[in-house]
């Protein structure tokens, strides 16, 4: 018989809340990530090199602000969801 899956996942060291906090952080940066990549789109179509160029490094910084985040870190989940949520905003008013 083999072992569930879970079996050496270990226990969570956060709460539901904090779980899903950090879904909606992640959420936030997916969205970031996504309006970046609009942009970048619009740029390189412009060809407009350079600003497409400091957008791929901008996009980059949150795709490291993802991995780099963890449920277990409250502080940084709620720092992440904030800073996505100003973020979004300038991005989508670039339009």
């Amino acid at each position: 018989m083999t072992e569930p899956a879970s079996a050496h996942m270990g226990t969570a060291t956060w709460s539901s809340e904090d779980g899903t906090a950090f879904e909606v952080a992640l959420e936030g940066i997916n969205h970031v990530v996504g309006a970046y990549s609009r942009l970048i789109a619009e740029a390189r179509a412009a060809d407009n090199n350079d600003q497409a160029d400091a957008l791929v490094a901008e996009r980059a910084q949150w795709s490291r602000r993802r991995k780099g985040l963890s449920p277990a870190d409250r502080a940084a989940v709620d720092t992440v969801t904030a800073d996505s949520a100003r973020l979004l905003e300038q991005l989508r008013a670039a339009q």
